[in-house]
């Protein structure tokens, strides 16, 4: 997986990144182009059009973000519009597969430990990142260093600004992709762009305030920790600080998938009926991660390389009958021991290759 760090003002950072990683996010671009047509129906400058009514939003949330967003585009010679796109993909994706009654791709199995579940005492946290076969060749590991906030590491498709990551004041975030019947041409802050702002949190309380906030254009999932031991699962549907459910730990462990669990939210899911295998890698990875007690972070990428109900499991493989923009795999895997501010990755199915370690530098400092 490629490296990059990135440091200095927004619109350096995004230059600085955009040089860095053009020729993938080049790609990606490309093969967003293709996705949006063959799942959503969506041609490119509906979908550019369409992304550009989240400028506002986001300008008025995190500018920070769309300066950097700028400075990307500049720095891989492609139309801020495309970066942009590239950054509201779910918005874009989702709502169109929705308004054709297509069930959209989901992502995801994760995880968090908390210190009572854990062999040496430390708040453990994880998953799988599933997603169409091609994002695995555009991914990178992208290490942002800041003076003014937290900086921080996140595993990523090029060109978009935050995934799965943590930051150096041991803060954690996983995500699922949800999808409800709400998931229509909403107007707020897109999903990317929430994660890249909670990777700026300094605590869980914090980053539970950054996502009550503002108005979210879509529904998403949120499994925050800290290295304090403190673990909260958010499941939202799109809106504001109303359409949230926290849900806390029990017996030290908390898990997640692409389905909603709170009672209220279950009615409007989108996704489950028609794809009920977040059913059962929920259920594997609960079983799998008590089971394991007392976990380590050696326990929980076993874990995370389960394929009970193969090949719709933990750890996914694509279907080699299914065409490549409706095959699913497993792009990455993450396990961050928050108490360290260390984490382990993977570039593939974890099954088939092996963790890699990384730690964040000290926090940068102003010139």
């Amino acid at each position: 997986m490629l490296r990059i760090a990135v440091a200095g003002t927004p619109a350096e950072r995004g230059r600085q990144y955009g040089r860095l990683a053009a020729s993938r996010i080049v790609r990606a671009i490309d093969a967003y182009r293709d996705l949006f047509e063959h799942r959503a129906g969506l041609q490119w400058d509906e979908a550019v059009a369409h992304a550009r009514t989240f400028v506002q939003p986001i300008g008025d949330f995190a500018s920070d973000s769309l300066a950097e967003m700028h400075g990307i585009a500049d720095g891989a010679g492609v139309p801020f519009d495309a970066v942009l796109a590239l950054n509201c993909r779910s918005e874009l994706m989702f709502a169109a597969a929705r308004s054709r009654g297509e069930t959209p791709p989901s992502e995801c199995t994760s995880f968090a430990a908390t210190p009572e579940a854990t062999a040496d005492g430390h708040m453990l946290l994880g998953q799988n990142w599933d997603w169409v076969p091609f994002a695995r060749e555009l991914s990178v590991l992208l290490e942002v260093r800041r003076h003014d906030k937290p900086s921080f590491a996140t595993i990523v498709e090029a060109g978009m600004l935050a995934k799965v990551g943590m930051n150096d004041v041991g803060v954690g975030l996983c995500t699922n992709t949800l999808v409800s019947e709400r998931d229509t041409n909403r107007q707020g802050v897109p999903y990317h762009i929430m994660l890249r702002a909670l990777l700026g949190a300094s605590s869980v309380e914090e980053g539970a305030c950054i996502l009550g906030s503002v108005d979210r254009a879509l529904s998403a999932n949120y499994l925050l920790a800290d290295k304090s031991g403190k673990a909260v699962n958010f499941e939202t549907i799109a809106g504001g600080a109303a359409e949230i459910h926290a849900t806390q730990p029990e017996a030290g462990l908390i898990a997640h998938a692409n389905h909603f669990c709170a009672p209220a939210f279950r009615p409007i899911d989108a996704f489950v009926r028609s794809s009920p295998h977040s059913l059962t890698r929920l259920d594997d990875i609960s079983h799998e991660l008590r089971e394991s007690i007392p976990l380590s972070v050696e326990r929980t990428q076993r874990v995370l390389r389960s394929h009970r109900h193969d090949p719709n499991g933990v750890c996914s493989h694509p279907d080699p009958a299914a065409h490549p923009m409706y095959a699913r795999t497993t792009v990455a895997s993450f396990v961050a021991d928050l108490t360290a501010t260390e984490f382990w990755f993977t570039d593939g199915p974890p099954c088939a290759v092996a963790y890699e370690a990384y730690r964040l530098p000290e926090k940068a400092t102003q010139a």
